[in-house]
Formats: structure tokens, sequence, C-alpha cells
């Protein structure tokens, strides 16, 4: 049997390339050979530990409106007044898939029996070590190394197939398909599972660095002495009220700007947009909304103790932030009662 590991990776720290590196030694001291594809440059220390090393310029993250994922965060005021917060980032999912996908085609292309998709950072075990000499098609389960109750029954860290079998995941892997469903790389394995039978494996794998790690999604770091988050959206329908009746409502297209991580007051914080400038006194976890689009910010500066910063270009990048009001019904109608 021939037998080859394909490795997706996007290494953009000495950490990560140190990772990878690591693993293709591993690799090749297990009998394997290694097939390697990156959208960024490796150095030649490690494409040369590779049997087939490819660079691409693709590395496709979907944004809104096409998909993002979304981060939410929400503070209890009281059951009449709950602060939701919506963070969009790039959805990077796909590109994970593309990468299984173009390895899948390159490796179909070489007279190999096994493959063994695997991400760059897998900590190899005893488990997955032995089953990198087995010609066992079989999916694993993911344990979060932050936190060992966030469990993922599906994922791409590690997949042994056969040939005959990856010849018919390669051609599921369609952009207007995963779309078309949940929109989580986990969500494909699992319809993969499904349609072709595959087992789940008892042994959970891990991945040994955490791309969200100790990030805070509700911030953008202007200052340090509190944190700031802001909105930026079309008018957009939101369902309020709770999960039994929601009533349908909308969230404006103005600029709302949440302060927090404080405590009482921060005093007071200069704010100017499209040449206005407002002068404010937040209080935590309350938005302060202005009658500007967010679609149409020209300018954006913050001065604050005698510190200005200039945020205009960041908040360009923003992609999809809401913040809103919600509230429980149910209680309400209870304390109403």
């Amino acid at each position: 049997m021939k037998r080859i590991a394909l490795i997706s990776t996007f290494c953009d720290t000495q950490i990560k390339l140190d990772t990878l590196k690591q693993n293709i030694i591993k690799v090749k001291e297990i009998g394997l050979d290694i097939m390697v594809i990156s959208p960024l440059h490796i150095p030649k220390d490690i494409t040369d530990l590779c049997d087939y090393y490819f660079q691409t310029k693709d590395n496709p993250l979907l944004e809104w409106p096409v998909r993002c994922y979304t981060h939410w965060y929400k503070h209890i005021h009281s059951s009449e007044k709950i602060l939701y917060i919506h963070r969009g980032l790039k959805d990077y999912s796909w590109a994970a898939l593309y990468q299984f996908k173009k390895l899948s085609q390159l490796a179909l292309s070489f007279d190999y029996d096994m493959f063994y998709h695997m991400i760059y950072d897998l900590v190899i075990d005893e488990v997955i070590e032995k089953e990198m000499g087995e010609n066992n098609s079989i999916i694993h389960p993911r344990r979060n190394p932050k936190n060992p109750n966030d469990i993922w029954e599906t994922n791409l860290t590690f997949m042994p197939l056969d040939r005959e079998l990856m010849v018919k995941i390669e051609k599921e892997i369609k952009l207007k398909e995963y779309l078309r469903t949940n929109g989580v790389a986990e969500g494909e394995v699992m319809k993969w599972k499904e349609k072709f039978n595959i087992p789940i494996s008892e042994h959970y794998v891990k991945d040994s660095i955490f791309y969200w790690d100790d990030y805070d999604f509700f911030n953008y770091q202007i200052f340090s002495e509190f944190k700031i988050f802001l909105s930026k959206n079309i008018e957009t329908e939101i369902w309020l009220g709770g999960k039994d009746n929601p009533i349908a409502d909308f969230s404006p297209i103005n600029i709302r700007i949440v302060f927090h991580g404080f405590i009482d007051t921060i005093g007071e914080i200069k704010i100017r947009i499209n040449g206005v400038e407002y002068i404010e006194t937040p209080k935590p976890f309350e938005y302060i909304e202005f009658t500007i689009s967010s679609q149409e910010i020209t300018e954006l500066i913050f001065e604050y103790k005698g510190k200005i910063v200039d945020y205009t270009k960041d908040y360009s990048r923003i992609m999809r932030n809401l913040v809103y009001y919600d509230y429980d019904k149910k209680t309400v109608d209870e304390n109403d009662n």
C-alpha cells in the first residue's frame, strides 16, 4: 500500500512554521510521503522535507454578504433591557474545504492507495500514529484543547481515506453546496459521514494551536482604559422578545457605539464623525446611537485624555456588526401580571 499525508496549512507565524516542520518530520518517520499546500510562502528548509509542495495564491475567505462567522455576546441590564452585540468575521471554513479539495485532486493524480488528510498542527499521539499505518477510512471527533467540554462530532483535523472514498468526497466539495447548507466545515464532514456511511472514531483529535486564543471579539482596542465595540450594518431584521413568540423588528443602519470594560464612568470622550464633533459620557454596556449611516462613515476619530486615535481606515474594514437591545417577553409579562 502506498500512503501519503496531505497537509493543509496557513502558517503566518514562526510558531506555526515550527509546528508544521515538527509534524512533517514525525510523519516521515512513520513512513508516509508528504504533500503540503499553502497560500503563503514556506521556507526551503521545510519544503525540502516534502515529497510534494504546492504554493497557491488562493485563500478563499468568504465575506458578508456571501457568508461570515458571527460571534455574539449579551449583557443583561434587566429582563426589559438586554444588550446584544454581534461581531462578523471572515468565514475560513470554505478555505479549509478548498485546500482539502485541491490536495485530494492533486494526490489522486498519483498512484497512492491511502490518503491521510491532516491540519498542520495536528497533535500526533499514539492512536494517530497507529492509524497512519492502517488502511481504515475514518472520521474523528475533535475536542477543543482550551475547553474540554467543547466538542465537535466531526472535523477536518485528521481524516484517513482510501482512494475510492476520496474520489467520492472530492466531488462533494462545492461552494454552492456549502453556501446552501449550514456553512461550517464540520457540517460538510457530517454530510459525507451520512452519505457514505463513514465510521466515527471514539478517539478525539486535537490541534496544538487555537486560532482565536485569547482574542477579544468585542473590543477594537482603541484605548487601554476601556473597551469599544462599533456597529456597522444595513437595516437588518432582528427578532425580539425571546424564542417562544419572537417579534420582528429592525436594527437601523445608524452607527452605534458601545463602551464597556469599566465600572460606572470613564468621564468624557470626544468622537468626531464625518466632520461633526460629539462629546459623550458613556455608561457601561449602553450604546450611543448617532443619526449617521454606518455605511457612509468617511471620518471616525476618538479623543480621550489628550490621546487622539483616527479609526477611519480600521472602521472601513469592518464587515457586519450589530448592536441592539432585546427583552425577555416571558419574564416581562409575568412581572406585569
